[in-house]
């Protein structure tokens, strides 16, 4: 199913690699070993290819930018305040490479999205391993961790009725730490390179409420806010129609309604003509909405140039800043545990052969 080629070299000289599988049910999907960036979703049917993901046309173009495009985030993604916590009665200080230097962000300066990864295709899957060693970015302990990239469909009435990607987080650690991995996707449903992306309509499904944020901060106040009569109440909502009545646009968790650890739908955003949908799945506790605020004139893959809100980040996480919040959900891995998590995206072309 994974076609592998070569996908340019880092600045150290270094090769990396794309995987690319074409489905057969009207989705082709590719992903780099630098990072595990998500590059391309790409729908084909009869009547255009239409790729909706932001990205470059090589690695260089990863490793130059900085706005986490298709990448995975961690070992803690978002802001951690100060980039300090305090673990079994120790202080912590991270790497402050936000912020004019007084944040965390997505797990430092090279995280786990500036590193090849190793990768292996086993059967039909991607198979994606790191370690991070102990001390990188000020993190405690040696982590181990497996990405399982797979995909799969469904089929109802004798026909295809939808695509499902699916990536399933694992990690171990030899000491305690916190743990917050996602995906930072940004999504164009009406093409990557048709601009503003204010046309897409968004759903947030199934949710206990909002995160307020400090605007000075842009950190989580602590209150879990209801929705209802606020720009935050996101059902099939044009994007545009909302983000006026948000000071600096979406740049906000919600409060997913997850139980038990159960992969459940948390968002779904879909094309200006309705005919193109992809929904984001999944057993974490929160969703972040990020509206592409400070995208700026980057120069894309195919010639785009992405400006502000030219694309719409949805990350399935743990909340932000977590670690500083106790009444946020857990997000301490200890020695002996398993760090589990999965994010599935599915893929449906309306009025087609696939539903």
């Amino acid at each position: 199913m994974w076609r592998k080629e070569p996908f340019g070299k880092l600045s150290s000289g270094e090769q990396c690699y794309l995987y690319t599988a074409d489905t057969g049910t009207g989705v082709r999907v590719s992903i780099t070993d630098y990072g595990i960036a998500l590059v391309s979703f790409v729908f084909t049917d009869s009547e255009q290819e239409r790729d909706i993901l932001l990205g470059f046309d090589d690695v260089s173009g990863y490793e130059s930018h900085d706005f986490y495009s298709g990448c995975i985030v961690g070992r803690v993604t978002s802001r951690t305040a100060d980039g300090k916590f305090v673990l079994d009665g120790k202080e912590y200080q991270l790497s402050l490479n936000h912020g004019d230097g007084t944040v965390h962000l997505h797990g430092g300066y090279v995280g786990l999205s500036k590193v090849v990864w190793g990768c292996e295709i086993v059967g039909d899957t991607l198979q994606f391993k790191h370690t991070q060693s102990d001390g990188t970015e000020g993190y405690p302990g040696n982590m181990e961790l497996i990405v399982t990239v797979s995909i799969r469909t469904k089929s109802a009435g004798g026909r295809i009725s939808g695509t499902f990607l699916s990536l399933d987080m694992k990690a171990t650690c030899d000491h305690a730490t916190p743990i917050n991995l996602t995906f930072h996707p940004y999504f164009n449903m009406d093409g990557h390179k048709s601009g503003s992306a204010l046309d897409n309509k968004l759903t947030v499904f199934d949710y206990a409420g909002y995160l307020p944020m400090n605007l000075d901060t842009n950190l989580p106040t602590g209150e879990i806010v209801k929705t209802r009569g606020t720009p935050f109440n996101l059902d099939r909502s044009r994007i545009g129609d909302l983000i006026v009545d948000v000071p600096g646009g979406y740049d906000h968790s919600f409060h997913l309604c997850t139980k038990d650890r159960f992969v459940v739908p948390a968002a779904e955003i879909e094309s200006k003509d309705g005919r193109y949908r992809v929904r984001i799945l999944t057993d974490q506790p929160g969703i972040h909405v990020y509206s592409g605020n400070y995208l700026a004139g980057t120069k894309g893959k195919d010639g785009a140039v992405y400006d502000k809100h030219s694309g719409i980040a949805l990350e399935a996480q743990n909340f932000p800043n977590a670690v500083n919040i106790p009444s946020f959900p857990n997000c301490i891995l200890r020695e002996g545990e398993e760090y589990s998590r999965n994010i599935t995206f599915s893929f449906v072309i309306c009025n087609s052969g696939m539903g």
